[in-house]
């Protein structure tokens, strides 16, 4: 396998990595929950994120971005109802 190919598998497998957490936790969080706790889950995507930059720097840039990203995303998804009213 070339370098290439390697790095492209270890950038996709930050993202689907970024996307399996925050995915299981709101999901987690909407079904225990009467009401969805968008803060909550606001609050462990970023705070996940600001560990991760401070132990492993720019390393990981694609799992702290994907993180804060699906972190918003799964967050207005599960709140939309509330948004519109």
């Amino acid at each position: 396998m070339s370098a290439y190919n390697l790095a492209e598998l270890k950038m996709l497998n930050q993202v689907l990595f970024a996307l399996f957490i925050v995915a299981d936790l709101a999901l987690a969080l909407f079904f225990y929950n009467s009401s969805f706790p968008w803060f909550a889950l606001l609050g462990s995507g970023v705070g996940l994120a600001i560990i991760v930059l401070c132990w492993t720097g720019k390393k990981h840039g694609y799992f702290i971005g994907s993180l804060l990203v699906f972190t918003v995303l799964f967050s207005l998804v599960y709140n939309w109802s509330n948004l519109i009213h």
